[in-house]
């Protein structure tokens, strides 16, 4: 099966502080991969390492087949930036704040970078954006600002704004930690048809059931190193390491 990402010993620190220890794990296409994790422990700079919002220190990642940085010497070595800037293309990034312009209707946020990045021209981005906004099940909210929408409605803006942009793996940060349980349900079931769809996916969750039921693979994080991973039933349902467990534990009524 062909490997969208395959991410070999990353490693990361912040003021001299080690936040991600030899990090490695492959995602085939068409997969769903589920990271789980309290807070801090290096998930959410896992995933702006691999979408170019922070540099690696260390380690090889390749995406599509394409190698962003790899190991010399103990350095992560970039490929040049016009490489760096076609291998971004293949990623999108869905925030847990959504991140929305609020100057701009929905219909902009969605359209601006088609034709910035892709080049598309206005009719074609329109096109783009409200084929997403139907799909999304907001098409009527194309005029409307940010600030009028709930806050599912901006996420599901937001994963249509990545989605515009025909990314090969779409990633997901705490999509629904800024929501209520009503609206959180909207977004998972974005995503679950998302992955009935085949989209390769890598999610970021505190969702344990969610992420159990929509995954191939889950990994689970602490103190910036993989714990344990495996298939999710095992992972969920009976892990092996005592930290997974606590911690899937604090998670169950």
């Amino acid at each position: 099966m062909e490997e969208m990402i395959k991410l070999t010993g990353l490693k990361k620190a912040f003021g001299g502080v080690e936040i991600l220890k030899n990090i490695s794990f492959t995602l085939p296409k068409g997969n769903v991969l589920s990271i789980i994790g309290p807070s801090g422990s290096g998930k959410s700079t896992t995933l702006r390492i691999i979408t170019q919002l922070e540099k690696a220190d260390d380690g090889n990642l390749e995406i599509a087949g394409h190698t962003l940085f790899s190991s010399v010497d103990g350095k992560a070595v970039y490929c040049n930036p016009e490489e760096e800037r076609q291998i971004g293309l293949k990623t999108g990034l869905v925030f847990q704040s959504f991140n929305l312009f609020p100057h701009f209707s929905v219909l902009r946020n969605i359209t601006e970078a088609q034709k910035a990045v892709l080049h598309r021209s206005r009719e074609e981005a329109e096109e783009k954006a409200m084929a997403l906004l139907t799909k999304m099940g907001i098409a009527e909210k194309a005029k409307q600002y940010p600030y009028q929408l709930s806050g599912g409605q901006q996420q599901r803006v937001s994963i249509a704004r990545a989605l515009a942009l025909d990314p090969e793996v779409l990633f997901f940060d705490e999509p629904t930690s800024a929501l209520d349980p009503e609206l959180t349900r909207e977004i998972l079931k974005v995503i679950r048809e998302l992955a009935e769809e085949k989209m390769t996916m890598v999610v970021v969750t505190h969702e344990m059931h969610f992420a159990r039921a929509i995954s191939d693979w889950a990994i689970f994080m602490n103190k910036g190193v993989i714990v344990e991973e495996g298939n999710p039933d095992r992972l969920f349902g009976n892990p092996q390491e005592e930290r997974t467990r606590q911690f899937i534990a604090s998670f169950q009524d």
